[in-house]
């Protein structure tokens, strides 16, 4: 980012600071902020017996909604501080990147970074609940409204992964445009309107196993990605390497968890569920809008599949997204 953009920057990321110290001001916002925050603490840290004494709530649509803006607002900071004032600064001193380069290279490290802790928070939280298999207790018991009944640590993980997302959404208006630019804004549009139909609608068991699902693939691919610019970077052949073996990597685990996994996830929301209670128009919704994301995910694994022809054949591994509208695509966030 050139000093020009820099002094547009600062006083934006000052500014939202002080909308999230704002929103830190309402009593109620602070209040719930902390319950979340305390329940994840306590989900990632604590004993048994501590998780089973966590808060438990029902959705509130105004309550969340203001908790989820400070999320929002927080993490569109965070994400836009660290890559502009540390990412991209240590970029260009240890690697030399410059132009679209830099910007790729502190895009992925901060989406490597961002689906690692969402990775590592979901494993933590969703098999600590007491439901969390067989898939049959996904269903079991819907018809009583029990659950819409969260965990506080459970409400925090919903709550950070929409706004997550919403700002995910804003961010890829503010990066260089891509030739999947269409379909990761649809797959950003389609996971906020699955969390959101499914934690108000009672479907947050079937909707964190999906955000689990969703999230380890892309460690690997940002981190594959890392070494591939690293190695055109500094023109040193082992970072292709590590690169390549990352990608494979990548590939398998993208097919095993957004694949079977995730497959397996949709046909319980479709087939096993209606063994408990009737779909109504929101169940169908949620369904829809899985299917949705399937249909984007074997888009993406039809684009992995070029890639792993091009190193079956010898060639390295490419960016499976696209870098701009003038390029191949190649590689999916």
């Amino acid at each position: 980012v050139s000093h020009g953009s820099l002094i547009i920057w600062i006083p934006a990321l000052l500014a939202l600071l002080g909308v999230c110290w704002a929103f830190l001001q309402q009593e109620a916002t602070r209040k719930e902020v902390s319950i979340l925050v305390t329940g994840l603490r306590i989900s990632i840290t604590g004993s048994e017996a501590q998780r089973a004494a966590l808060p438990q709530t029902t959705p509130e649509k105004e309550r969340d909604a203001s908790v989820i803006a400070f999320f929002v607002v927080a993490i569109f900071e965070v994400n836009w501080a660290l890559r502009l004032l540390v990412v991209e600064p240590l970029t260009r001193l240890f690697i030399g990147a410059q132009g679209q380069q830099l910007i790729k290279f502190s895009q992925s490290v901060l989406e490597a970074l961002v689906y690692g802790i969402f990775t590592i928070i979901g494993i933590a939280i969703v098999p600590n609940q007491p439901w969390a298999w067989p898939s049959a207790n996904w269903w079991k018991g819907f018809d009583s409204g029990d659950h819409l009944i969260m965990r506080s640590d459970l409400r925090c993980f919903y709550i950070l992964y929409a706004a997550r997302y919403i700002q995910a959404a804003v961010t890829v208006l503010l990066e260089p445009k891509r030739k999947d630019f269409l379909e990761m804004m649809v797959h950003h549009i389609v996971t906020i309107g699955v969390v959101y139909v499914s934690y108000f609608c009672g479907w947050n068991r079937v909707g964190v196993v999906v955000m689990v699902l969703l999230d380890p693939a892309d460690v690997p691919l940002h981190l594959a990605k890392l070494c591939k610019y690293t190695s055109e970077a500094l023109e040193m052949n082992i970072w292709q390497f590590f690169a390549d073996r990352l990608f494979e990597f990548f590939a398998v685990l993208f097919f095993v968890t957004r694949l079977v996994m995730f497959g397996y996830v949709c046909w319980s929301a479709h087939i096993e569920s209606e063994q408990y209670f009737h779909l109504d128009y929101a169940a169908k919704l949620c369904v829809l809008l899985l299917y949705l994301l399937m249909v984007l995910q074997l888009y993406w694994f039809g684009l992995i599949l070029k890639v792993a022809m091009k190193l079956l054949r010898g060639q390295g591994a490419e960016d499976i997204r696209s870098d701009d509208e003038d390029e191949d695509p190649k590689k999916k966030d």
